[in-house]
């Protein structure tokens, strides 16, 4: 089910509210939640809030996806160009991140030229859904390394998730 741990979507809108974007990028939208309650909640929503969605089954099973997005596209997101990304200023990776090999899921991060939004679940666990192997669980992430990373800004543990923003402060942005 492409679903996400609701309890920590307080957490992921203070810092979608932190980075300030005007564009934004959900790699993995599954049904869209984010992209509702950013548009609800956050007092100065984003222009643009653009989806990838890996598994084409999603999209079709999901047809307000097309309502909440500005533009919904099938594909792998660990396959964005940096050209490709470079038009958003905050790319958001809600367990996401998670259903990529590590190798790949880096090289994603370095092509993100804005901030990037991270919530990977605390600890590893298997998951399969026959038929979606999107869906799999291929890596686990701590936060540690992501303290590590170079562009690493803010991070902590909270019910069950590592939350994490990357990325340079936005110019003339709160701090």
């Amino acid at each position: 089910m492409p679903s996400s741990n609701l309890a920590l979507a307080p957490d992921v809108l203070a810092l979608v509210a932190q980075a300030a974007p005007r564009t934004v990028l959900d790699i993995g939208p599954g049904n869209g939640k984010y992209a509702l309650l950013i548009r609800e909640y956050l007092n100065d929503p984003p222009d643009v809030i653009d989806a990838v969605e890996a598994e084409p089954s999603y999209v079709a099973r999901f047809p307000w996806l097309g309502c909440l997005y500005d533009d919904v596209r099938v594909g792998d997101g660990a396959d964005l160009t940096a050209e490709e990304l470079a038009g958003y200023d905050l790319v958001m990776l809600l367990d996401v991140i998670e259903h990529v090999e590590k190798d790949r899921a880096l090289a994603l991060l370095e092509r993100c030229a804005g901030r990037v939004a991270i919530v990977t679940p605390v600890d590893y666990f298997e998951q399969h859904v026959e038929g979606v192997p999107s869906e799999d669980h291929v890596s686990h992430w701590t936060i540690e390394e992501f303290r590590a990373m170079p562009r690493f800004e803010v991070g902590y543990l909270n019910l069950g998730g590592v939350v994490v923003l990357l990325g340079p402060q936005p110019s003339g942005g709160p701090s």
